[in-house]
C-alpha cells in the first residue's frame, strides 16, 4: 500500500542473482538501502511477474519460449520479475503520477533475441502499455543509459504515439532517427553532457507521460560507459532537471535504473548508490495523476 504522496518503487528479491554483472545485483544493495530509510517518501512493493502473453506484445513467441525453457530458471525467474515491476511501475504511475522499479537491463533487447546484457525491453513494453491499457495519445521514452537504445526504437520506433530521446556517451547499439519524433545525441565530452539532457527535454514538449530509463553507467569511474568528468554531482543535476521538467510539466512519470557498472574505484554498493538521486528527485516532486484520455 502507498502513502499518500509517497513514490511507490517495485522491488522484490526475486530481482538479484546471487553472482552476475550490476543488472541482476545491484538492486539487492539498493533496495536494503531504501528498506533502511536513507530516502524518505518511498514504499518499496513487490510486483508479479510479468506472463508470457504480455511478452508476446514485444518479443517473438520462439523467443520467449526458449526464456522459459532455459537451462537458467534463475536468470530466468530475475527476468520475469524485474519485467513484472516494470509493467506495475507503469500503471502505478497513473495513479500516483510518478513510480519507479529497480529494474535494470530494459533497452538493447532486440524482437527476436537477447543484446547488451538485456534480455526484455521492458520500455517498449511499458511505452505500448501506456497506450493500450491507458488510452495515452503521446507517451515518451527518454534513455540516459550511457549506450544507445537500439533495441527499443526497433520495436517502437516506427509508433506515432512514441516519442524517443536518447543522450548516449558510446555509440554502443546506436540507432539512426529517421522522424522529428526522435532525438538522438551521442556526448562527445562531459561538457556537452548536460545541454545534451536540456535538449532532449525540449524535445518531449507536449507528451502524456514520460518513461525515464535513468542511466548512471555515464559516470567516471563506471568500468563499462563511463565518461570523463561525469561526476557525482553532474549525474545528480541531471537527475534534478528531469524530475522537475516532470513536476513543471505536470508529466506522469516512471523510471527505471538502467545501466550502472563497478570500476576500480566503485563497489558494488557504491554502483547502487549511484541510484540515489534518481529517487531522491522523483519522491520531492508532485504530479497530480491525469485522467484516462
Amino acid at each position: 500500500m502507498t502513502s499518500k504522496n509517497n513514490l511507490p518503487i517495485y522491488w522484490g528479491p526475486d530481482y538479484v542473482l546471487d553472482s552476475g554483472v550490476e543488472t541482476r545485483t545491484k538492486s539487492g544493495p539498493l533496495a536494503k538501502i531504501l528498506i533502511g530509510g536513507e530516502v524518505p517518501g518511498v514504499d518499496l512493493i513487490a510486483p508479479l511477474p510479468i506472463t508470457r502473453e504480455e511478452l508476446l506484445a514485444i518479443h517473438d513467441e520462439q523467443y520467449i519460449d526458449g526464456l522459459i525453457n532455459d537451462e537458467k530458471p534463475e536468470l530466468t525467474r530475475s527476468i520475469f520479475a524485474s519485467t513484472g515491476g516494470v509493467r506495475d511501475a507503469l500503471d502505478a504511475m497513473f495513479v500516483h503520477g510518478k513510480a519507479g522499479s529497480l529494474s535494470s537491463g530494459l533497452h538493447h533487447a532486440k524482437r527476436d533475441r537477447e543484446y547488451g546484457l538485456c534480455y526484455i525491453n521492458g520500455l517498449a513494453l511499458a511505452a505500448l502499455r501506456a497506450i493500450s491499457k491507458h488510452g495515452v495519445k503521446k507517451v515518451a521514452v527518454l534513455d540516459t543509459d550511457s549506450h544507445c537504445g537500439g533495441g527499443t526504437f526497433q520495436l517502437v520506433g516506427d509508433n506515432e504515439r512514441i516519442v524517443l530521446a536518447d543522450v548516449s556517451c558510446d555509440s554502443y547499439d546506436i540507432w539512426q532517427p529517421n522522424s522529428d519524433r526522435h532525438h538522438l545525441k551521442v556526448v562527445n565530452s562531459a561538457n556537452e553532457y548536460l545541454d545534451a539532457v536540456k535538449q532532449a527535454l525540449k524535445h518531449l514538449d507536449g507528451v502524456d507521460a514520460l518513461i525515464y530509463n535513468a542511466g548512471m553507467d555515464p559516470f567516471e569511474d563506471c568500468m563499462t560507459g563511463g565518461m570523463p568528468g561525469i561526476t557525482r554531482e553532474v549525474l545528480a543535476e541531471r537527475e534534478r532537471l528531469v524530475a522537475q521538467w516532470c513536476e513543471d510539466t505536470q508529466t506522469p512519470a516512471m523510471f527505471v535504473l538502467a545501466g550502472g557498472y563497478g570500476g576500480k574505484n566503485l563497489d558494488l554498493d557504491g554502483v547502487a548508490r549511484l541510484h540515489l538521486p534518481t529517487i531522491r528527485e522523483f519522491a520531492r516532486i508532485r504530479i497530480t495523476p491525469k485522467s484516462k484520455n
